[in-house]
């Protein structure tokens, strides 16, 4: 029973530790894989028609959330503020726990959510990563990060506010 001596024992207490601490950071950096309907709903925020632009306040664009059940936000895009003409769509949604962001033909996946922000990564045909965060009950930014050709870190800044 030499082998158990005390700084064994220390070394795989010690191993044990270190091992649970990689594994926790590695599950926070892969993101959240349990998401509920209950998690979805904290984007409630979202629903409604937003005026959107740059931090410059240019390039306008319009868009509208709305949920439809307890797993699915539709978005439709608009041109102008008549928002009778529907430019895109893209859908967010819940499926087996985990919750997309669908665009034409490109896939993200929230990694982060909580009552005022949610973040998605690419999953397929997307390059960028982007960020949804609530400032007030009327006003959000959406902050999408990307590479550029010498693979810098690029970020644009959004502004949306709610129309009446």
């Amino acid at each position: 029973m030499r082998f158990l001596s005390g700084n064994f024992i220390k070394f795989i207490i010690g191993s044990g530790v270190v091992f649970i601490s990689i594994y926790a950071i590695a599950c926070n950096q892969t993101g959240k894989t349990n998401f509920t309907q209950s998690d979805l709903a904290k984007l409630r925020w979202l629903e409604g028609s937003w005026r959107g632009a740059d931090t410059d306040g240019k390039n306008l664009f319009y868009e509208r959330y709305r949920f439809v059940g307890d797993s699915k936000i539709e978005t439709d895009s608009f041109s102008d503020s008549t928002l009778s003409k529907v430019d895109s769509q893209s859908t967010t949604y819940l499926e087996n726990g985990l919750i997309y962001h669908k665009s034409a033909d490109r896939l993200w996946t929230a990694t982060k959510l909580d009552d005022s922000m949610i973040e998605f990564a690419p999953k397929e045909k997307a390059a960028n990563s982007f960020t949804w965060k609530k400032e007030s009950a009327d006003a959000w930014t959406a902050a999408m990060t990307t590479k550029d050709a010498n693979g810098g870190v690029k970020e644009t800044i959004y502004r949306l506010e709610r129309i009446k």
